[in-house]
């Protein structure tokens, strides 16, 4: 996984980290404030990573949706041929939700509660008054990406709708979009969170958003509609992979769910697909897993025992655990390092406890040198 910022003072680092059963792990960080992020560069400073942690030791790589990193992750499998890339999955919501916010009557929406947010906490009368009367609650709420924030306004905003009213903000409009967004910012939430993997369930809390929106406009469609294509094109065209369908084949708690999987049964042809690109030329690694998935989708041997079927999640369960998910704190993240006047080995070492702490790996950090941070990347001609 890579994870890469520009601050203020505009200096570029790449973090690359490694996801295992053991956690989440730092790798290395690298300055790359001296150069262009070129697709040729990119290339061949992932293509060193994987042939440092051992192509065969690489499954997935996920980058964010730039043009430039999606041709790098076609280079890669293009090299690597048993690795799969894709986009982060939060950051593609985050344009869904983007684009949404283009639509006319939210953007309007949006603006207008913006201004009546920034009067009330630039007034110190207004916002003695707004507190008087939500009882102290706050219409401003942290969200978890700049792009969402607009949308948990509008939803505390609407919260307080009655202590409100004076201010002449339509809540027809801003319900509907509230409705119409609450699902999306919810599957935001689920993937954007760092103490569980979500593979396994973001094919599934993506369609159940879908259909939420759905369900909340059955005698309004002609306003679900342009919600449904900005969904629809952003998860064709970059979120409709593979191993989320894997992944969603893979859950039991979907797979052994005969009412759930009949709706996406397709979904075993991504994972026979993942099964090819894995084995690649090995027919023997093939046909063991193929065998295995047979076994596994049958219910046989060990899937079939009454244990089995017993830790499966009900329904219920999985709508808790996605709640969990979702309400996870947002951990807050490193700030501009150059404030600090940080040397690069600093600025190392506080990246990796950064990215490690949230996984009790913190100790693991302090016996990494301080060569992971490549300052002085260079693209070979």
């Amino acid at each position: 996984m890579t994870d890469g910022w520009t601050n203020r003072c505009r200096r570029t680092l790449i973090n690359f980290l490694f996801y295992c059963p053991k956690g989440i792990i730092f790798l290395k960080s690298v300055d790359a404030s001296h150069a262009s992020k070129t697709v040729e560069l990119l290339f061949k400073l992932f293509k060193d990573v994987v042939n440092f942690v051992d192509p065969e030791n690489v499954v997935h790589i996920v980058t964010d949706n730039a043009a430039n990193y999606v041709a790098v992750g076609r280079l890669l499998e293009a090299e690597f041929p048993k690795l799969y890339w894709s986009p982060c999955a939060a950051h593609c919501i985050n344009l869904m939700l983007q684009d949404i916010g283009k639509l006319n009557e939210v953007s309007e929406t949006v603006s207008h509660a913006s201004k009546i947010t920034k009067y009330i906490y630039n007034h110190c009368h207004p916002l003695y008054l707004m507190r008087k009367f939500t009882g102290g609650r706050e219409i401003l709420r942290p969200a978890p990406t700049c792009f969402a924030i607009n949308f948990i306004a509008l939803q505390s905003i609407l919260a307080q709708k009655d202590a409100l009213r004076a201010m002449t903000l339509s809540f027809g409009i801003c319900a509907d979009i509230v409705k119409l967004t609450e699902p999306l910012v919810r599957v935001l939430r689920i993937v954007d969170n760092e103490d569980k993997a979500v593979t396994g369930f973001l094919y599934q809390a993506f369609n159940k958003a879908r259909e939420e929106m759905v369900k909340r406009f059955q005698q309004k469609k002609k306003i679900v509609e342009p919600y449904l294509k900005i969904l629809d094109t952003r998860w064709d065209s970059q979120l409709k992979k593979k191993l989320l369908a894997a992944g969603y084949g893979l859950n039991p708690t979907f797979r052994f769910n005969a009412a759930e999987f009949e709706k996406h049964k397709q979904t075993t042809f991504g994972l026979l697909d993942v099964i090819e690109k894995y084995s690649y030329d090995d027919s023997e690694l093939n046909t063991k897993l193929t065998s295995e998935t047979r076994i596994y989708s049958n219910a046989e041997d060990d899937f079939g025992r009454q244990s089995a079927f017993t830790a499966v999640l009900t329904p219920e369960e999985v709508d808790a655990l996605q709640n969990d998910l979702a309400n996870m704190s947002i951990q807050p993240t490193l700030d501009d390092f150059d404030q600090l006047n940080l040397k690069d080995d600093q600025i190392t070492m506080l990246c990796k406890i950064d990215a490690n702490q949230n996984e009790g790996n913190v100790d693991q950090t302090l016996n990494l040198s301080n060569e992971d941070v490549d300052a002085n990347f260079e693209l070979t001609p």
